[in-house]
């Protein structure tokens, strides 16, 4: 309601109008109509603003990133989900499980920061303790924002921190050996007393021989290996984590030959399934802490307890470098190379096995791993001959013939030179 601040005969309504909290002065008239259309009219103003003012305002972390803390501790959010992905068919389970993780620890200590309020050294002294885990997924959370235009930088990149070390790039890495291979398959075909064993040899086998990764092992089914071809369709990768199918890595199937070790060995393996090729003791998909459990007792019994399971990955592709017989060459020139080389792992394993490839004899290559050789360039008929006066002579003779005959058929021609070369354009005036 307005108030009067004047008198009967000559009144002076004055008031406020309020919305979401905020307050504006209406001002002074001399009726009580005059009155409600101006605080109409600063209503709406007033609306305006404060609706406008809400639209740009910087959302927090909690808002952004869509999480939800309850009493306790347990963190679940919706980012990145509707963020912009470099993949056509979206990032997988596994990814956005990883980068949600990363992001839980700045969730905890800024859920209720505005995304502008980060300055860099804030940034840097909360940043640098963590683990690069975090780092990365804290970089790509602000990345996202950046996008939309709610910060103007992100304060969260170039921290610094060196990247860690790949396995095959530390100086203690070593291929595993033959006898340490061969080793792997007795332990784990002894590792049970049933046919069970012969499907964890087969794994080994797979892994070892074929270079494929653990969840495109996992992932197999009876109709993808073609024993008539020699052949094993990768067409999908396992995520072990939540045992669920997804396309393999790029997204792009290929096609793998078989060694004749894993050719007799896959058609000797007991199917304990109708449809998975490798599956757990009661038919199903291999999780992690299925396999974790039988290659922990394999490793141990073959006295290698720190040895990863991708390691026979890197034993692998060495194996194809490197080939011991003239047959195992004809095996790697039928292989279908992975839609992202492995150059790096390449030359970093040829580097570890130089001293051995250089003591014996030259190792065959297929046409991918191929180096580049120096062509030289072809003797001339003359050094064939070994008559080098003869072949200059008669270079010579040939080239004053010709310019006899130019000089008859064409009186006006003239030549820049008339050393003994090939006759050059002429010009007639």
């Amino acid at each position: 309601m307005p108030h009067n601040r004047g008198t009967r005969r000559k009144p002076r309504y004055v008031g406020l109008v309020s919305y979401k909290g905020h307050i504006r002065w209406v001002g002074t008239h001399p009726s009580i109509a005059a009155y409600k259309q101006a605080e109409h009219e600063r209503l709406i103003e007033l609306r305006e603003e404060v609706d406008l003012a809400e639209g740009h305002r910087t959302p927090t972390v909690m808002e952004f990133a869509g999480a939800v803390v309850y009493p306790n501790g347990r963190i679940t959010m919706s980012w990145p989900e509707g963020q912009r992905a470099q993949k056509e068919t979206e990032r997988r389970a596994s990814t956005l499980r990883r980068m949600r993780e990363g992001l839980k620890p700045l969730v905890r200590d800024f859920r209720d920061r505005q995304l502008d309020s980060f300055k860099r050294q804030e940034a840097l002294t909360w940043a640098l303790p963590q683990g690069s885990h975090v780092q990365q997924s804290v970089r790509q959370f602000f990345n996202h924002t950046l996008d939309r235009d709610l910060i103007p930088q992100n304060v969260f990149t170039h921290l610094g921190v060196r990247k860690r070390t790949r396995r095959i790039d530390r100086p203690d890495f070593q291929v595993i050996s033959d006898e340490q291979y061969e080793r792997l398959r007795r332990c784990a075909r002894a590792s049970r007393i049933d046919s069970y064993g012969l499907i964890l040899e087969g794994i080994i086998l797979t892994i070892g021989e074929a270079a494929m990764r653990p969840g495109e092992i996992f992932a197999l089914n009876h109709s993808d290996v073609d024993f008539a071809a020699g052949l094993i369709h990768v067409r999908r990768q396992l995520d072990l984590a939540s045992g669920v199918t997804g396309w393999p890595k790029d997204d792009e199937p290929r096609d793998i030959a078989m060694t004749p070790k894993l050719h007799r060995h896959l058609q000797i393996m007991p199917g304990l399934s109708p449809e998975i090729l490798f599956p757990t003791p009661r038919g199903r998909y291999m999780r992690r802490s299925t396999w974790s459990a039988h290659w922990h007792s394999v490793r141990a019994a073959a006295q290698m307890p720190g040895l990863e399971f991708y390691e026979l990955r890197h034993r692998a592709i060495q194996w194809m470098i490197d080939p011991p017989t003239t047959a195992a060459s004809t095996w790697t020139s039928r292989q279908q190379p992975h839609r992202r080389p492995p150059r790096r792992r390449i030359s970093r394993l040829q580097h570890i096995h130089k001293a051995r490839r250089a003591s014996g004899p030259r190792p065959h290559t297929t046409r991918h791993q191929r180096l580049p050789t120096t062509r030289t360039k072809p003797p001339t008929p003359a050094a064939r001959t070994g008559d080098l006066g003869v072949s200059r002579c008669a270079k010579e003779s040939r080239d004053r013939c010709n310019r006899t005959a130019i000089r008859s058929y064409h009186p006006k021609a003239t030549h820049s030179t008339d050393r003994p070369t090939k006759a050059r354009k002429m010009r007639t005036f």
